[in-house]
Order: structure tokens, then C-alpha cells, then sequence
């Protein structure tokens, strides 16, 4: 049987370009694709994030851009130690929720980005 996938990346949508690029870019990310109405930006790891516009520029009615942005979808992010990470975020204004321990001992808290998208930061233990 042939592949039929060739490829995967994580999409979500976002109401303000360049307000989104930017959170992202407090990350240390940056774009890998800069498109108008489209970005890509390459995580550790391997992972693709794609941030496609559904704003006011798009055209695109409320009820699309909420199926995309409030969505049960997340992004999980290893980190090497949440609280050293929580404390560079803070800094740089960018809200967390509290630290969690998971059954198995993996502390995680997560925080959105500008349009609701959950990010989850995971430190292994």
C-alpha cells in the first residue's frame, strides 16, 4: 500500500497575524513560511505549527474562527524545567496557569496564545 500521508503539522487559526507571530516569536520561534495569510514556523523536535488566518482580512464569519481557535485542541511542549520556563514567560508577559502533576509525576501547566489556541509546557520527571 502506498503512503498516504506524507506529512503532518499542527494548525490554528488566528484572528491577528502579526499579533500571533509575534507571541510565538517570545517563544523563540520564528517563521519558517511568512505569508500574508499563512505562517509556518518549525518547533524542536520536528514539529510544524501552521498559523492560517481567519481574521477580519479573510473575510471570515465568527462562528469559523471560534470552531478554530476554542477548539479541545492543544500543543504539548517538553520543557526541562517548568518553573525556570513559567519564570522566563512571566517576564516577558505571558500568562500561565498553575503547574499541575500528572499521574505518572509529569508537572503541566498550560497558557493560550492570542486566540485561544492551549499550549500545554510538560517537564518529564
Amino acid at each position: 500500500m502506498a503512503k498516504i500521508i506524507s506529512d503532518s503539522w499542527v494548525m490554528a487559526g488566528v484572528r491577528d497575524m502579526k499579533k500571533s507571530v509575534a507571541f510565538y516569536a517570545k517563544l523563540g520561534l520564528k517563521p519558517a513560511i511568512d505569508r500574508p495569510y499563512y505562517v509556518e514556523l518549525n518547533l524542536p523536535g520536528g514539529t510544524v505549527l501552521g498559523l492560517h488566518s481567519i481574521g477580519k482580512e479573510r473575510g471570515a464569519k465568527r462562528s469559523v474562527a471560534k470552531r478554530m481557535s476554542d477548539g479541545g485542541w492543544g500543543i504539548m511542549l517538553r520543557v526541562k524545567n517548568i518553573e525556570k520556563v513559567i519564570a522566563e514567560l512571566k517576564r516577558k508577559r505571558i500568562r500561565c496557569g498553575k503547574v499541575e502533576t500528572a499521574p505518572g509525576g509529569a508537572d503541566f501547566t498550560s497558557l493560550p496564545d492570542p486566540d485561544g489556541n492551549r499550549l500545554i509546557l510538560v517537564e518529564m520527571k
